[in-house]
């Protein structure tokens, strides 16, 4: 068995969003990988059906249900890690929501949110779990998007979020090296419960094929196996960056 797999296994694994989408996608793959994984998310009934997926495959999984933009909820996040007497490998932030709004009509409550979610939680979260990370080190991935990047038709509030993840992404990465590294992921349009519907517009999904090299939606999948590797060894100079998972993208 390889050095990290067997890491793998003496360490947990952290995955907000895992409900569903590509949160779900990671924590699967990373239960794969060997490490138990912590799943959170708001509901209950769907992290039991990850934990049923994951079981049957024989990995390990615990469910953590809590609502990331209360501040409690990061304390409980904590106190589960502990609970498993293993020290953290990896967080990896891929909770976030999306409003679909557009300047000059943007509620603040909304903007407020996409923030509160998107770059708030993913750095309370990271503060709270620093002490819990293994003495080797570990890594925090945050799944940022395409959108932090270039302009797209996602909203533009959501766009400034991931913008600000990614920039917090970079600040954490050289803060807390060489001890832990920090990446983030730029998924392009890939198709979950988010955006589903918006995406079976004609006009929208043309968009998506006509700017992308690769002609087509990702799958959550196609991120969870670039994460798989940003934690490993295998990627152990890679810290810092915003790895784009988004299909060849490009905006003429």
């Amino acid at each position: 068995m390889p050095q990290t797999e067997r890491m793998a296994q003496d360490q947990v694994a952290v995955v907000t969003g895992a409900s569903r989408g590509i949160g779900r996608a990671i924590a699967i793959e990373l239960a794969a990988a060997g490490y138990t994984v912590i799943g959170v998310a708001r509901s209950a009934e769907r992290l039991q059906q990850v934990a049923g997926t994951v079981g049957a495959r024989g990995g390990q999984f615990r469910t953590a249900v809590a609502d990331l933009t209360h501040d409690s909820a990061i304390t409980d996040i904590g106190d589960v890690v502990a609970d498993t007497m293993k020290p953290l490998g990896v967080l990896v932030n891929a909770a976030g929501v999306i409003v679909r709004s557009e300047p000059p009509d943007v509620d603040p409550l909304d903007f407020d949110l996409m923030l509160r979610l998107n770059v708030r939680a993913p750095l309370l979260l990271s503060q709270a779990l620093y002490g819990s990370f293994a003495p080797e080190g570990g890594s925090i991935v945050n799944v940022a998007s395409i959108a932090a990047e270039e302009v797209t038709r996602a909203p533009v509030a959501y766009q400034a979020s991931k913008a600000a993840l990614v920039q917090l992404t970079r600040g954490l990465a050289m803060r807390w090296g060489p001890q832990i590294r920090v990446n983030a992921v730029g998924p392009g349009y890939i198709e979950t419960d988010l955006n589903r519907q918006w995406l079976s517009d004609p006009d929208n999904l043309a968009y998506v094929e006509r700017h992308t090299a690769l002609n087509r939606v990702g799958a959550p999948e196609d991120v969870a196996g670039v994460v798989r590797f940003l934690v490993s060894g295998e990627a152990a100079y890679i810290t810092g960056q915003h790895i784009l998972v988004d299909g060849g993208w490009h905006t003429p």
